[in-house]
């Protein structure tokens, strides 16, 4: 029992994150290239961290 909640809390994180990351790539910032592109799931979790961070700082800071 323990497993099966366990592998719903899994896959219902990783929908829930698939779905942010289609909401935050509106978000990037713009006038800054990306030197270089890595496609592996830490990757793509810093990536969406640093636009999660950019978007905070525009919305409360307004820089």
């Amino acid at each position: 029992m323990r497993r099966l909640l366990l592998i719903a809390a899994l896959l219902t994180t990783m929908v829930i994150t698939s779905a942010d990351t289609a909401s935050a790539a509106q978000y990037a910032p713009r006038g800054r290239t990306v030197v270089a592109q890595r496609t592996g799931p830490i990757a793509r979790l810093v990536e969406l961290e640093r636009r999660k961070n950019e978007w905070l700082r525009r919305v409360f800071l307004g820089r």
